[in-house]
């Protein structure tokens, strides 16, 4: 995670969950980044779940994605996503990578694991310029 705040330089990160204390870790390594950070299915530590967040004009919806079920399906995600108004709902829980426009619902997006965990190691990047959105895996 450090080397991929070291290559892109963001000027916020989404911390997805899992390993909860290694999204604190790295709040702490760059304190002049926001960082949003969540817990996941594997954190036992008290934090947030969901978080909605406004970047330019554009709402992001941020879950771990296992209370909305991504690994049965997109469809709770396509809910959520609805139902808080997103333009994009990230979230992390099936460790791959994915990127997916918006249809009829909100752009689908899951950055794949850092770690390497049961994936190969990626992170996402997001571009919001003028209201827009862009997206890449890395």
């Amino acid at each position: 995670m450090a080397a991929a705040v070291e290559r892109e330089r963001p000027d916020r990160v989404f911390f997805l969950g899992d390993n909860l204390r290694d999204g604190q870790a790295l709040s702490g390594r760059y304190p002049h980044i926001p960082m949003d950070v969540l817990r996941g299915n594997c954190d036992w530590e008290p934090g947030p779940d969901e978080l909605l967040v406004e970047v330019e004009g554009v709402r992001f919806l941020l879950v771990h994605g296992h209370l909305q079920r991504a690994k049965s399906g997109l469809d709770g995600l396509l809910a959520a996503g609805r139902q808080a108004g997103a333009d994009m709902v990230c979230f992390g829980h099936t460790h791959r990578g994915l990127n997916l426009p918006a249809g009829d619902g909100p752009w689908l997006f899951n950055p794949g694991t850092a770690g390497g965990v049961r994936a190969r190691p990626g992170y996402g990047v997001v571009e919001v310029e003028a209201g827009k959105l862009n997206a890449w895996l890395k």
